[in-house]
């Protein structure tokens, strides 16, 4: 099975990140559900899960890029958790492996951050870099 290339990133809305208290792990709802949080691993696989599970989403779409060498909670790489959850249909090469993090998500594993936006179509891409 293939790992992808680092780092790691998180999709999370905008307005709901900002709402996290900045002094504290960032903790997404689907921690306590499913005891992880759910991350991918290049740009390719990011806009596909941006795309597929984020669809709807009126908000802005935040990315958090995450170094793994900075993580205080456990990161493991395994087969998609439930890949036609949400309504989707999106469905992952067999041989994708995804990034996971057991546990809440320290401030300081975050490297980077930014919002994708939205083609002219309504699909979410990467930002312009000028």
């Amino acid at each position: 099975m293939t790992i992808q290339a680092l780092p790691i990133y998180h999709l999370t809305p905008l307005r709901y990140y900002e709402a996290q208290p900045h002094d504290q792990p960032y903790c997404p709802p689907l921690l306590d559900e499913e005891g992880f949080i759910h991350c991918t691993a290049g740009a390719d696989v990011l806009l596909q899960v941006a795309n597929a599970y984020f669809s709807d989403l009126d908000d802005s779409l935040l990315v958090l890029e995450i170094d793994p060498d900075r993580l205080t909670s456990p990161l493991k790489f395994e087969p998609p958790a439930s890949p036609k959850s949400a309504g989707s249909d999106f469905t992952p090469e067999p041989d994708i492996l995804f990034p996971h993090i057991y546990g809440p998500l320290n401030r300081e594993a975050i490297k980077d951050s930014f919002t994708l936006r939205r083609s002219p179509k309504g699909l979410w891409q990467m930002p312009k870099i000028s």
